[in-house]
Formats: structure tokens, C-alpha cells, sequence
């Protein structure tokens, strides 16, 4: 009897082991570009309004203020359900009431996505993997393209343009004059054909490995955040970082330049200064 009861157990195993690729085929392709704390259509609110688009679709999404909420529209995407106080008004459009201090966060995913703030509060914004427009608002913007040639404006505020790791582990060269297609490193395309970042983007951050950062002719804040970095201030009054080994360039103005020595974890040498008029070495 044991020996039956025990062939009948492997055989439903086996059974359910049979579906099992099928059930995983089945899973929603909402997993494939998302990382971290992901729930594509669903608009958190919780005082401010963040929202992770559609996978799969190019997403044409607005933040805007309505009377005390804040106003999300996606009418290329589906909104599925909001959180924390915010109400579907349609699978387009969503409500979120504003509280203090409110956090603004929009995530594209994947699909050529256009994103813009149209709000007084700073956000973060992230295109995803493919080819997106950003635009910030009139605070203070973080604007994060990832990879794909992407087109970054600030609009008003200081706004700042990130390029956080990527898959291709090499540094960035990216510059705020405002010409088309030469900002990034080989995640966003080849040479002459990468991101765009406006003019009206005052600052830079670069990745861990060795960038190129270059500012204008107004106050800029370039940070090349780890590597051995080259970054020049051009004009106006500029505060330039490096993680040493790298140049700080100053160039017209009144520049801060700092060489961080904190966190490099090679004994790199402190930085390199030239056209600095204040210079700061900070060791371990």
C-alpha cells in the first residue's frame, strides 16, 4: 500500500513539475525591466505622487497641480490602481492629494516614454532602456535618462542631469552646451547619436568610472561622483567634485573645487587643480 500511495506522490509531482515552465511563461511581463521597489501602473501617493509607467507601451506621462492634488496623465498608458490616497479617475488620468514635503518620482520603464513635470515641486525622473524625453519643471530636478538616446530639459530650478551605473561599465562624457546628441557613453547609442541634454540643465553627476564632465558659461554643479574624472567648470561660479586621480578644471569664475578622497578605494592621489579659487582635499 505504502509503495502505491509513494508512486502516486511522484506522479503528481512530476505532473506539476511538467506545468511549471508553462505557469512561469505566464507570468506578466511587468518583471522583466523592473528593479527596486517596482509596481508598474499603480500611482502611490502618500502626500506626494509616484508612479512606475506600463510596461510595454510609449508612455506620455504629465505631473501637473490641480486644487490641492496632483494630476498624472498617461493617455498612451493604463493606469491600474492607486495608493495612499490617490484615486483612478479613468485608466488615464489619476488623482493625488499633496501634502508637506511631497515627493515626485516618475519611473519610464521600457518604450520611447516622454515624461514631464509640469509642477513647482522637484521630481525625479526616469526614462528606462529606451529612447525618452525628459522634462523637469521650475524646481530642482533630477533627471535620469538610463540608457537609449535620450533628450533631457530642466525647464526652471537647478536641475541635474545623472547617469548612475550602466551595463557597458565605462564612464560618460556629457556636457551642458546644448548641442544634440553627444552627451553619455555607448548604453545610449554611438557616438553622435546618444543623449541630448538641454541647455537649461545647470548640473551634471557622473557614474563610478572615469568621466568627462563639462559645464557652461552659468554656475554649474559637476560631480563625477567616483573614477578619475575630468571635469572642467567653463564659466560662471562653479563647485566641481572628484573621487582623486582625475583634474578639476575650474576655468572663469568663482570655483569651489573639491578632490573626495572618502571613498576611493584604490589610494587614488587627490585630484588635480587648475582655475580653482577655493580647493578642499577630504582624506579618510
Amino acid at each position: 500500500m505504502s509503495v502505491t500511495c509513494d508512486l502516486r506522490r511522484m506522479a503528481t509531482a512530476a505532473a506539476a513539475l511538467a506545468v511549471l515552465p508553462a505557469v512561469l511563461l505566464a507570468q506578466p511581463a511587468t518583471a522583466a525591466p523592473c528593479y527596486g521597489d517596482c509596481q508598474p501602473g499603480v500611482v502611490r501617493g502618500f502626500g506626494g505622487v509616484k508612479y512606475d509607467a506600463t510596461v510595454g507601451a510609449a508612455d506620455q506621462i504629465t505631473i501637473s497641480v490641480d486644487g490641492g492634488f496632483f494630476v498624472l496623465t498617461d493617455p498612451t498608458g493604463t493606469i491600474a490602481t492607486g495608493t495612499g490616497g490617490c484615486t483612478v479617475v479613468n485608466p488615464h488620468e489619476a488623482r493625488c492629494p499633496i501634502g508637506p514635503g511631497p515627493v515626485v518620482a516618475v519611473r519610464g520603464l521600457d518604450g520611447d516614454d516622454t515624461i514631464t513635470n509640469a509642477t513647482a515641486y522637484a521630481a525625479r525622473l526616469v526614462g528606462g532602456k529606451d529612447d525618452d524625453r525628459l522634462t523637469g519643471g521650475s524646481g530642482d530636478d533630477e533627471l535620469i535618462g538610463e540608457a537609449g538616446a535620450d533628450v533631457i530639459q530642466g525647464g526652471g530650478g537647478s536641475d541635474t542631469a545623472v547617469y548612475p551605473a550602466t551595463p557597458s561599465l565605462t564612464g560618460v562624457r556629457a556636457d551642458l552646451d546644448g548641442a544634440t546628441g553627444d552627451d553619455g557613453n555607448l548604453d545610449d547609442g554611438p557616438a553622435g547619436a546618444r543623449d541630448s541634454i538641454a541647455a537649461d540643465v545647470e548640473n551634471l553627476r557622473g557614474n563610478q568610472f572615469d568621466d568627462v564632465l563639462i559645464g557652461n558659461a552659468g554656475p554649474n554643479v559637476l560631480d563625477g561622483s567616483g573614477g578619475r574624472d575630468q571635469v572642467q567648470g567653463l564659466g560662471g561660479d562653479d563647485r566641481l567634485t572628484a573621487r582623486g586621480g582625475g583634474t578639476l578644471d575650474g576655468g572663469g569664475g568663482s570655483d569651489h573645487c573639491t578632490s573626495d578622497l572618502r571613498l576611493s578605494a584604490d589610494g587614488s592621489p587627490a585630484d588635480t587643480f587648475t582655475g580653482c579659487e577655493a580647493t578642499e582635499v577630504l582624506r579618510p
